[in-house]
């Protein structure tokens, strides 16, 4: 189950092939088991459109965010994961304003929520409407919420 955490494992439904098999469905921090019979066709495609949506738009975000970050010698592969420190946000809100933005050295979870911060900050004084995220939401790493900050960042700068 360790390895479940981080990826979605489907069995074939067993709509399809009469036999009773469960599926893992992984939606924001929390790890649900289903069966196909229990949660229906519609639900379950949905469930499964919805995932490949978010891999897209994670997918091209990354891209995105890497274009610019590399006039700052910069590089991440995992958006979750590498915007979590504020570092790599920081230094984005740099290249995309051209201003400097001052940081926290540390490496301690004060560290990084204190640079996501001044990103936020830093958004809100350029009258960018951010609607819902904090700081531990992208410290966290939490898919949606960072994902609706990088489009609200896109929308802005672009």
């Amino acid at each position: 189950m360790a390895g479940a955490e981080n990826s979605v494992r489907a069995a074939v439904p067993a709509w399809s092939m009469g036999l009773q098999q469960d599926f893992l469905y992984r939606r924001t921090n929390h790890i649900h088991e289903m069966r196909c019979e229990d949660v229906g066709f519609h639900l379950y495609s949905q469930m499964c459109c919805a995932d490949e949506r978010d891999r897209v738009q994670k997918k091209t975000f990354t891209k995105w965010v890497n274009k610019h970050l590399m006039k700052a010698q910069r590089h991440i592969t995992d958006l979750y994961e590498d915007l979590r420190d504020g570092h790599n946000l920081i230094s984005l809100l740099e290249v995309l304003s051209g201003e400097t933005l001052p940081r926290e050295k540390g490496r301690m979870r004060f560290h990084k929520l204190q640079n996501v911060q001044i990103a936020l900050d830093f958004l809100k004084h350029r009258q960018v409407k951010l609607v819902n995220i904090r700081n531990d939401d992208i410290a966290d790493g939490n898919p949606k919420l960072t994902l609706g900050l990088i489009w609200t960042i896109i929308l802005h700068f672009q």
